[in-house]
């Protein structure tokens, strides 16, 4: 309806929060094919060309918060900032809790919904078409590869073997949209949103799938960051990483990963104690990985405390930074 209605595209875009730049999933409509088509190309489409002029004009306040690495931790904060995958739970409450859930801790939801994928029969499918949308806004080959899926450990496995394949960024655009979280005034882009059921599902594995071993020995992961991003891994300093984190058990394959978003020109090798037992510590994704990397990856929302810091002996721009698991 609203494709023929001035007033009512001028007034969503009022919102702060309707972003402009939203991909239309795969589809065909009367002028074709509009899957990864923008509004204003839909728009054009129809010949509705007052709208897409409208939708031309505008210009997208999402996408300022700029995407942190670091997050602080208060006392008492279990669960913060984990906004989206709280709100793709609301959104996709069909497709992963058709039932109420009555739970204490947002984990122990986490772990009701996994049980309710995981188990009840067909239920699986359901996830897995979500997870294909999910995808297709990065890469239509990874929304196909998934949507092919016949088994469900099958389904399983491509979620995380698409995440290591480093030519289609869909890691990159994934743990963007997770950094991008916030505490208060959160704000995602059509982007984070739409990619909500991909980084729900990967969560879901990397918590409670039998499949993926804990690890709790030492693990090593090499970031590049900017200088006033270094200075705040300081020794005694609790954080978050609110993104999916990889590492790997050996310290000569712990490489950066090319990234199509900002970085720095400082760089830090950590070295992370995860020997405390949790739901946090690393899982062993080698042997459904695209590259034999001896990786390791940290759900969403691990936390940390900076045990160490020291300047690298050879190398003036990089810092090598210790960290313990809590």
């Amino acid at each position: 309806i609203w494709w023929n209605n001035y007033s009512v595209v001028n007034k969503l875009l009022q919102f702060p929060t309707c972003d402009i730049r939203i991909k239309a999933k795969e589809g065909v409509s009367e002028i074709g094919p509009t899957g990864g088509k923008s509004a204003e190309e839909i728009a054009s489409g129809f010949k509705r060309t007052e709208i897409a002029q409208l939708l031309k004009n505008n210009v997208s306040r999402l996408g300022a918060q700029a995407p942190e690495t670091f997050h602080p931790l208060s006392s008492g904060l279990e669960d913060y900032v984990l906004s989206l995958l709280k709100v793709t739970l609301a959104a996709y409450k069909t497709a992963f809790q058709p039932q109420q859930i009555e739970s204490k801790t947002f984990n122990d939801l986490l772990r009701e919904v996994w049980q309710n994928v995981n188990a009840v029969p067909g239920r699986w499918k359901v996830a897995r078409d979500k997870v294909a949308e999910a995808a297709y806004v990065v890469c239509e080959e990874t929304c196909n590869n998934i949507k092919a899926c016949k088994r469900k450990q099958e389904f399983y496995e491509a979620i995380i073997n698409a995440y290591t394949i480093e030519e289609n960024y869909l890691y990159d655009h994934l743990n963007t949209a997770l950094r991008r979280q916030r505490q208060a005034d959160y704000m995602p882009t059509a982007d984070d949103l739409a990619l909500g059921p991909y980084v729900l599902m990967y969560q879901l594995l990397l918590l409670f799938w039998n499949k993926l071993r804990k690890e709790s020995s030492i693990t090593y992961r090499r970031m590049r960051v900017s200088a006033t991003d270094l200075e705040k891994y300081q020794v005694g300093t609790k954080f978050a990483w609110m993104s999916f984190v990889s590492s790997s058990v050996e310290l000569e394959k712990a490489v950066m990963f090319p990234t199509c978003g900002p970085s720095g020109d400082k760089i830090i090798v950590f070295t992370i104690d995860t020997s405390t037992p949790s739901h946090w510590q690393p899982r062993n994704i080698e042997k459904f990985a695209m590259y034999m990397e001896r990786e390791r990856v940290f759900p969403a929302g691990a936390k940390f405390l900076v045990t160490n810091r020291t300047p690298d002996r050879t190398n003036t721009d990089q810092t090598n930074i210790s960290l313990k698991l809590i």
